[in-house]
């Protein structure tokens, strides 16, 4: 995942000239840092300073997750049926990614932090916004956060790829009470495994760039937590 850290410093009002930024990331946790941590860990520590708001890893969790007081990480879902490689609609379940991101709010929007992740990526016709495809937070409230546009997606009887925008959702622009923010573009995100493998168990890659979620020799999708 890329984010375009001026977008999220212009939401809810905010601007990216210092120190007028609404949301700034403060610390982002990966899925084994996010795994190892209590919800009170992910409030409190801190691993860089000033942490990248690109490249931000994600790892793919497996059918079963065992979370520590405070965390709420899903488990992955989703199966498709190969058998009409050009319908998005086939995909059910959810993909829950292991991950977390921290930011400061400004203290003209009532200042702390801002906690979000514990992501599942999911497929819902009815979204009235973006291609139906969306990531969802987990993380201490149940809540769609990016709708996605410009998604380009392959499937095939062992392929599945996915990329596109990331854009404020109808739920987080209401959040901060922002409507204006709603499908506003935060940043962009691929979706891959990193080799075909005849197994349930793949390193599964959230990042930006090319993608190909290639390998799913069956249908239920399994990595490695």
């Amino acid at each position: 995942m890329n984010l375009d850290a001026a977008a999220w410093a212009g939401l809810a009002g905010g601007s990216p000239i210092p120190p007028f930024e609404a949301l700034v990331l403060d610390e982002f946790f990966d899925q084994a840092a996010a795994a190892s941590r209590t919800g009170a860990q992910i409030l409190a520590d801190e691993i860089v300073a000033t942490p990248s708001t690109t490249g931000l890893t994600y790892g793919v969790n497996g059918a079963t997750v065992t979370n520590l007081t405070g965390r709420f990480a899903q488990p992955t879902t989703f199966t498709f049926d190969p058998g009409d490689p050009t319908d998005p609609t086939i995909a059910t379940g959810a993909i829950g990614l292991g991950g977390v991101m921290r930011f400061d709010v400004n203290p003209l929007l009532g200042g702390g932090n801002f906690v979000i992740g514990d992501f599942t990526l999911e497929y819902d016709a009815s979204r009235s916004q973006g291609s139906g495809w969306f990531l969802k937070n987990n993380n201490g409230f149940s809540l769609a956060a990016f709708d996605t546009t410009s998604v380009s997606t392959t499937t095939g009887p062992n392929a599945f790829s996915l990329l596109g925008n990331l854009t404020v959702s109808p739920e987080f622009g209401g959040l901060f009470l922002a409507p204006s923010d709603i499908g506003k573009v935060v940043g962009t995100f691929s979706f891959q495994t990193q080799a075909p493998v005849p197994l349930p168990a793949a390193a599964w890659l959230f990042g930006s760039g090319l993608v190909g979620l290639v390998g799913i020799a069956r249908r239920r999708m399994k990595s490695l937590s």
